[in-house]
């Protein structure tokens, strides 16, 4: 339920000066230029105020390419995104931009294009601009940047140029998403502990009401728990928040927040984490009750809505499809696995967003 947006902090260089004379494609070489915003320090390869290329005298078919490293230097993975401005040029009808194409790779494999130039402006014109992928925190990014003048190109371009700008950023969310959910608790993770006092209880209680046990898969309820995490720049209240499965509600009474970058795990009580390592730093809020009658393992979903009652994020396993735009499946995980997001804070509310994950990354 995420609306993405590219991140304002961003730093514009100089990418490209092309103009169509007499000659070849000439590269400029100089010591690296490295520059940091945000989590992402990015080294363009170039001297202060140079451009990345500098294209005269083209002939048909000629190609330069040249390299960008793109490090995460913060705690997190990051998406990664690049934007191209036109910002000059002479000549239209066609335009230089009409003729030239673009490819960014890492290594071999093909991250965008081959598209003109024209498109790559176009294109980079949506809010997101255009996503390269995600980066592990620690991680390089090592990209090609390829500028061709096609062998097929014909004499319209003469005296005709192009300058654009390149951006580069990192695609964030607008409130607290659902991260990983882990539901279908094995051995390892007290499937087969002792029953604790207040399962008895609920177990009793179950029985007065007449309540059935519906999940025909062996389970914990008081053993399974639902990571959220926060992909804003903001540190979010969640009091009074609530999270809804296919059985019950929950509501977040404690008084916490989550930090901008962080995760929170959510969870009945405290006793489930003696079977975990390094959560430790990760903020726990535990609600006190299993969420409903406990998660589906076949099937079901979770909605997380704001103190004003608002659905901010959701998602769904199994024979359930309501967690997403449109409905669609998320297979069920493996005894011991959870469903996580295969990028932390990525969401375009499509079932896509997620994958089986074992082992199970609480806080992480």
């Amino acid at each position: 339920m995420k609306k993405r947006i590219i991140r304002i902090s961003i730093f514009i260089l100089l990418i490209c000066t092309a103009v169509y004379a007499s000659g070849g494609l000439k590269n400029i070489f100089s010591p690296n230029t490295v520059r940091a915003f945000g989590d992402l320090t990015v080294n363009f390869h170039v001297p202060v105020g140079k451009p990345i290329f500098s294209i005269a005298n083209a002939k048909p078919g000629d190609s330069v390419t040249k390299p960008i490293d793109v490090t995460n230097s913060g705690p997190i993975t990051r998406i990664v995104a690049i934007k191209g401005v036109r910002t000059g040029g002479v000549g239209t009808g066609p335009a230089m931009d009409h003729a030239l194409t673009v490819e960014i790779k890492n290594g071999p494999t093909t991250l965008y294009g081959p598209v003109t130039v024209e498109q790559f402006f176009a294109q980079s014109n949506s809010k997101d601009g255009i996503l390269l992928g995600p980066l592990p925190s620690g991680d390089i990014l090592p990209l090609t940047v390829a500028v061709t003048f096609p062998s097929s190109a014909g004499d319209e371009y003469q005296g005709k140029s192009v300058v654009f700008d390149v951006t580069f950023g990192v695609i964030t969310g607008d409130n607290v998403v659902i991260n990983e959910v882990f539901y279908n608790v094995d051995d390892k993770h007290g499937l087969k502990a002792p029953k604790e006092k207040d399962e008895m209880d609920e177990e009793k209680e179950d029985k007065k009401t007449g309540k059935k046990d519906h999940n025909k898969k062996p389970t914990r309820y008081k053993f399974q728990w639902i990571e959220i995490y926060n992909p804003t720049d903001k540190e979010i209240s969640l009091k009074n928040w609530k999270i809804v499965n296919n059985s019950g509600t929950i509501v977040i009474n404690a008084n916490k927040s989550i930090k901008p970058g962080n995760f929170a795990l959510i969870s009945k009580d405290s006793s489930l984490w003696r079977f975990w390592e390094n959560h430790n730093r990760t903020l726990k809020i535990e609600v006190g009750k299993k969420f409903g009658d406990g998660l589906d393992v076949a099937g079901d979903h979770l909605y997380l809505t704001d103190s004003k009652g608002k659905i901010v994020d959701k998602t769904s396993w199994g024979s359930d499809t309501s967690g997403f735009i449109p409905p669609a499946v998320n297979p069920g995980v493996s005894v011991g696995h959870s469903t996580e997001r295969s990028t932390p804070g990525f969401d375009t509310d499509t079932s896509s967003d997620w994958t089986d994950r074992a082992p199970s990354t609480p806080g992480k």
